[in-house]
């Protein structure tokens, strides 16, 4: 069988050549199995030469028991042959093909072998090991049997880890890393390709706590070169290294730091940050940490203006997102077929595009926010739109409007006889009325609006989060740079111009404290900074024309445009 060459970079940027057992075969039989129904995407060269650096690393190599439970064809396994002497060595593969192609190579390069062709969540719960080197599948729930996930779920709860999985639909990579805390050892080592996802979402949470509660997080590395560290993944991905401390109370005492890379083709530090102590906006996302010098300056900034008490966290109940709408242009007024040609506390008289008039009680309309796109400024006084909530047995023209919808096939009928209440029973349910509404999705580079607000209340979207609080200051701080800063460091990107945060990031990232009856929008940043800078120091040098301490600290990061300098 033909080796392959892989180059070897050290810490210290010292490379050299080493002759690895890694066969073209052993990627080539991926196309042999439904890769995207098994998560067949093997780990690349890159990933290898990160792995090796880490085994490198290790104290205790000789006489460990060294396990991939999700072993495809071997490759992790059998790229470190040269650094390890196991007393035994364990591979656990799905896929035929490669589970035995896999046996017939670890064979020849260790003494003691076990390889097993099933399903790792059913047949590793027995075994033990202490070095763990793997590349677990990362398949969407939605696309497991539904039998299937509920067996998983089940093994899941047995073994004591339901109460870290944060959502009903995990994923499998999240509940790979319980299979592997079960059977490493106390004082063991992880080294894992997972998916970047698993680290700023909310199926993470869990697989976080579980993690920061049991392990020394030695590094997370991610790749500078491509997006994964995988054989035709796509995902961007990361890889980690831990160890499992001997109790799952020895951090409070003594826990390593976390060591951060970025790999190019050599292993990179770019500084290194203790996991446990992250305030919760930044614990939310941890890819932020690759950006770790803007990350722990910011986190300096906000940490120093919650002890002086000018920021707090919102409650739960101060902020939801907007209404769902199965059919807008039904239930809201005007629409794409219908226009409001008068209206009065009474009724609305809308009309179509064929001439058709309608009167519709007002009391069935409520004010609400539609799409961001149609308001062009912070202070909204008028929404502009109105949406259908009907509580009652529809008569008259409203009837007749109900049976035109009802011809136009609106999504909302899947809900019955009663579909035209379907947003009545969300206002009802919901409440979602507040007076500040920030986007759901943005693109940092085009929207130049990130939050509007209303004096009176209103409703809005689920293209919004709405704030109840009537406070017009804390839109500004939406729409502040330094806002913007911490939406580029800290938010969840979904795409290449894209990113978000979500429900539970808002409740984690502080709001001003005061509260101010009226703000003026035409120069947002200097309103900021004048809340913030209120310490003597600070207004001294204000008021001697210097830059704010709350600027200068953060110029070296950004551009001066993007702090409003």
């Amino acid at each position: 069988m033909k080796e392959k060459l892989i180059r070897d970079f050290s810490l210290s940027d010292t490379a050299g050549v080493v002759s690895l057992f890694l066969s073209d075969e052993q990627y080539a039989v991926q196309d042999l199995v439904d890769r995207k129904a098994t998560s067949s995407y093997y780990t690349n060269k890159d990933g290898i030469a990160v792995i090796r650096e880490f085994v490198k690393s290790i104290e205790r190599k000789d006489g460990v028991v060294l396990m991939d439970p999700f072993m495809g064809s071997g490759v992790t396994l059998s790229s470190v042959n040269d650094l390890v002497r196991p007393s035994k060595v364990v591979g656990i593969e799905l896929n035929r093909e490669p589970c035995e192609l896999g046996r017939r190579i670890l064979s020849r390069l260790y003494g003691n072998v076990e390889v097993v062709c099933g399903d790792a969540f059913k047949v590793a719960w027995g075994y033990r090991a202490d070095l763990i080197i793997t590349n677990p599948p990362f398949v969407r729930w939605s696309l497991l049997d539904r039998e299937y996930r509920e067996e998983l779920l089940d093994i899941m709860e047995k073994r004591g880890y339901g109460r870290f999985i944060s959502r009903k639909d995990p994923g499998l990579h999240i509940l790979s890393f319980f299979l592997m805390d079960y059977i490493l050892r106390d004082g063991g080592y992880i080294i894992t390709v997972m998916p970047a996802s698993a680290f700023y979402t909310n199926q993470g949470e869990g697989m976080k706590s579980l993690l920061k509660t049991k392990y020394d997080i030695l590094a997370i590395v991610e790749n500078k070169r491509q997006q994964s560290f995988s054989d035709g993944s796509g995902f961007k991905e990361l890889i980690v290294f831990l160890r499992k401390r001997n109790s799952p109370f020895s951090f409070y005492d003594n826990h390593a730091k976390t060591l951060i890379y970025q790999w190019d083709g050599g292993l990179n530090s770019i500084g290194s940050i203790d996991l446990h102590s992250l305030p919760k906006f930044a614990d939310r996302n941890w890819l932020s940490l690759f950006n770790i010098d803007i990350a722990n300056k910011l986190i300096e900034i906000i940490e120093d203006y919650l002890e002086r008490g000018l920021l707090r966290y919102l409650r739960r109940d101060e902020i939801l997102r907007g209404v769902e709408m199965y059919g807008p242009d039904f239930f809201f007024l005007p629409n794409r077929y219908w226009k409001i040609i008068d209206k009065n506390e009474k009724y609305a008289i809308i009309k179509n595009n064929e001439g058709t008039r309608l009167s519709i009680p007002s009391k069935y309309l409520v004010e609400c926010l539609r799409k961001p796109e149609y308001y062009n400024q912070i202070d909204i006084s008028n929404a502009g739109f109105y949406a259908l909530a009907i509580n009652d047995e529809p008569e008259g023209d409203l009837k007749k409007y109900i049976e035109w919808g009802e011809k136009m096939g609106v999504p909302a009928l899947k809900f019955g006889d009663n579909w035209y209440r379907h947003i009545w029973t969300q206002l009802k349910n919901k409440r979602p009325y507040g007076h500040i509404f920030i986007r759901d999705k943005i693109d940092p580079e085009r929207h130049r609006i990130l939050a509007h607000y209303s004096k009176k209340p209103l409703c809005a979207t689920k293209d919004f989060y709405i704030i109840k609080v009537n406070n017009p200051l804390i839109v500004a701080w939406y729409n502040s740079s330094l806002f913007r800063l911490i939406l580029k460091v800290f938010s969840r990107k979904i795409s290449d111009k894209w990113t978000r945060f979500l429900e539970e990031d808002y409740l984690t990232i502080p709001v001003p404290t005061e509260t101010t009856e009226k703000i003026d929008f035409s120069n947002i940043d200097k309103t900021i900074e004048d809340y913030l800078c209120k310490d003597e120091k600070c207004r001294n040098a204000l008021t001697q024309g210097q830059v704010s301490p709350f600027r200068a600290g953060l110029s070296h990061y950004v551009g001066s445009t993007e702090i409003g300098l």
